[in-house]
């Protein structure tokens, strides 16, 4: 799957975070990204929400829930490793470390994923719905 590709919807200034929302390990993540996001750029969106579908036309459902991805308010989609290159701005200098540090993680989701408690799981998902609502992306 290609990093980046573009698409028709976004806004300006702020990028879509999409996330397996049925991944533990996924969302743990995310929570961390959004506590690091001090300028409140990135709005977190569930891939199984019917607009993920609309954010990634180019992509098969398959393809949507491969990786995490990052839609920029100009449609440009990253993805996998260059989506964290997108989120983790230091790693976009070195963007093979990005696709490997990736390729681990998502390689072993399941293993790590359960190596995070249970109340560090709801933790997570209380604060991705906090900031869901305030970012505007919320339900």
């Amino acid at each position: 799957m290609p990093g980046s590709r573009t698409s028709s919807s976004g806004s300006a200034d702020r990028a879509w975070l999409l996330y397996d929302a049925d991944c533990g390990l996924c969302e743990f993540v995310l929570a961390r990204m959004l506590e690091l996001d001090r300028r409140r750029r990135l709005r977190p969106l569930a891939l199984q929400d019917p607009r993920a579908a609309a954010l990634l036309p180019a992509l098969s459902e398959e393809e949507r829930m491969a990786s995490f991805h990052v839609v920029e308010g100009d449609g440009t989609v990253h993805s996998a490793g260059a989506a964290l290159a997108r989120v983790i701005r230091p790693l976009g200098r070195v963007p093979w470390i990005a696709s490997s540090l990736y390729r681990l993680v998502a390689g072993n989701r399941g293993a790590l994923g359960r190596l995070i408690p249970a109340a560090a799981r709801r933790q997570a998902q209380r604060r991705i719905d906090a900031e869901a609502r305030s970012r505007g992306s919320g339900p």
